[in-house]
């Protein structure tokens, strides 16, 4: 497995730079110049996690965005098919949170990488098999 799918409570953590957990996974792909091991997320994650963030901790993040490392899966008329796929578990009353948890999910499948997250739940309720690094740091 080469690479990490981010979810918003793994970008959260990573702006606020409050895990250890997330900082090494990002600087341990950012070591190797020339080698590219992804870091993912999606926009919706990335618009979930600067909902939640305080403006400075904004550049933060948009560092992290800006690395050479990192691929954000935009929601888009063509990747909307496979999202729609994963949120067709949970039926025609899917709460609109969960198309954040969807676009992870397919990030993940797509590439066959596991999430890295501190919040499981919505991405297993879709997905039981996906592979999940569970970071045990509550979010500040």
């Amino acid at each position: 497995m080469i690479g990490r799918v981010l979810d918003s409570s793994a970008l959260i953590h990573w702006a606020r730079q409050s895990s250890p957990y997330v900082n090494a996974i990002v600087f341990s792909r950012a070591k190797h110049p020339g080698y590219i091991v992804p870091v993912v997320t999606t926009a919706p994650a990335v618009t979930v996690a600067l909902a939640q963030l305080p403006a400075s901790a904004v550049p933060i993040l948009d560092a992290l965005i800006g690395m050479e490392i990192c691929l954000v899966d935009d929601l888009t008329p063509s990747s909307a098919p496979g999202v729609a796929e994963v949120l067709q578990v949970v039926g025609p009353y899917a709460a609109e949170h969960l198309l954040t948890a969807a676009s992870i999910v397919q990030a993940a499948r797509r590439r066959n990488i596991p999430v890295t997250t501190s919040n499981p739940y919505p991405l297993t309720e879709l997905a039981s098999r996906l592979g999940i690094e569970l970071e045990t740091d509550p979010i500040p």
